[in-house]
């Protein structure tokens, strides 16, 4: 039980963090070209977990299929994002947030597929009705639905996702930061090399006030640094479909501080959907306690969470 719930505290921090990255991403792009973005976050990112592995004194020596952990790295966050600020160009915001709101059913559907992960009846109940809530939250999307940015953003929500499964499968018993820290240069390098073909190496950050640039760092550190962090740590202690499901609270968190640091409005739907998700994502987790409690001790904690 008490694994269950520190996955969860994971999960819904790495929620909370990319939900509040979204929202500085979008601000910090109003003078800050997406191709010169993508590379400074990531920058922000490895120098914030470089540190933390400087004061741990953790070591990236003895990593279990290092080439493999850094491959799923340009994976995500390199070419998801990449192709996910791409599309952007292409369609209206509205539009891709629809699209990443089908993240979590992907994730289920690639778990049974590869990992053969199955969910209970009442985990699917709560994932329809977390669905539901979240279609509430981004309601109706604008006519902005050229094809070329549908369909690249369906493909970095399924790099994401068969990311989430893939890690999942690796079963890895190295620290989780140095794992982090290994796929976010390898998603740096990539970002790096997408910048050089796109504009010559330059980064364009355009009028960009003190604020924007702050914006675009901290979403750096969080988007990019804590939130992979949390969500790689309660990753390793659930299955990829649970996991998964957290992700419907990305735009409740989002919605929340749109508010809060925007001064965007929330509409009765959209509170009617964060109250759906969160009741969803409630009841899912005192249902895995009770379970937890029944069943005895969490046989799926692993290596990394006994240290």
């Amino acid at each position: 039980m008490f694994g269950s719930r520190i996955a969860s505290a994971y999960l819904v921090g790495a929620a909370m963090c990319w939900g509040l990255g979204t929202v500085l991403s979008k601000y910090a792009l109003g003078d800050i070209e997406a191709a010169s973005l993508l590379p400074l976050q990531l920058t922000c990112s490895v120098l914030l977990l470089g540190a933390s592995l400087l004061v741990t004194r953790s070591s990236l020596r003895g990593i279990q299929r290092s080439p493999q952990v850094a491959a799923l790295g340009v994976l995500n966050p390199g070419i998801a994002y990449a192709l996910g600020l791409i599309a952007l160009a292409h369609i209206d915001a509205s539009v891709s947030v629809i699209i990443w709101a089908t993240e979590p059913v992907v994730i289920v559907v690639l778990a049974f597929a590869l990992l053969h992960e199955r969910l209970p009846l009442w985990s699917v109940a709560c994932l329809a009705a977390a669905m539901a809530g979240v279609a509430l939250i981004v309601g109706t999307p604008s006519p902005g639905n050229a094809t070329i940015g549908v369909v690249l953003t369906f493909a970095s929500v399924f790099a994401c996702a068969l990311y989430s499964v893939l890690l999942r499968r690796m079963n890895l018993t190295d620290g989780t930061l140095p794992v982090v820290f290994l796929q976010q240069a390898s998603a740096l390098g990539f970002a790096v090399v997408v910048l050089l073909v796109a504009s010559g190496l330059s980064f364009d950050v355009g009028d960009a006030s003190t604020l924007q640039g702050i914006s675009a760092v901290l979403s750096g550190f969080l988007y990019y640094g804590v939130a992979f962090l949390l969500f790689v740590s309660g990753l390793r202690r659930t299955s990829a479909s649970r996991a998964g499901m957290s992700l419907t609270l990305i735009p409740v968190f989002g919605l929340f501080f749109s508010a809060m640091l925007l001064g965007e409005s929330i509409g009765s739907k959209q509170f009617l959907g964060s109250v759906v998700v969160i009741g969803s994502m409630c009841l899912l987790a005192m249902r895995e306690a009770r379970g937890s409690r029944t069943s005895g001790p969490d046989v799926r904690i692993d290596a990394e969470s006994r240290k």
